[in-house]
């Protein structure tokens, strides 16, 4: 007999959930940092940093959580990985249709 149950979430699954909070956080920093743009970042790392920092900067924070995913309670990740995905889309969306990434 099989293992395999089509009505549970399986661990691809519940990965895909769980990058909601990678999601939120990068979402998070987008919005409290990029008030003008680029230019705020060049300005803070020299012009010639600024693209390795705002690339390098969610890819840390996407290989940071792989590894905290292992020592996460698997009881709450699809709660917080929902929410994380809400909380993330949602500023997302504010940065980009109302805030000042709109114009």
């Amino acid at each position: 007999m099989s293992d395999n149950h089509p009505d549970r979430i399986g661990p691809s699954g519940r990965w895909l959930i769980f990058a909601g909070i990678p999601t939120a956080a990068v979402a998070l920093l987008l919005v409290c940092t990029l008030h003008h743009g680029l230019r705020g970042i060049e300005n803070t790392f020299g012009q010639n940093a600024a693209p390795y920092v705002v690339f390098f900067t969610p890819v840390v924070i996407g290989v940071g959580s792989m590894v905290l995913y292992d020592y996460f309670p698997k009881r709450l990740v699809i709660p917080c990985g929902i929410f994380g995905w809400i909380v993330g889309m949602s500023l997302i969306y504010w940065y980009f249709w109302f805030g000042p990434g709109a114009q």
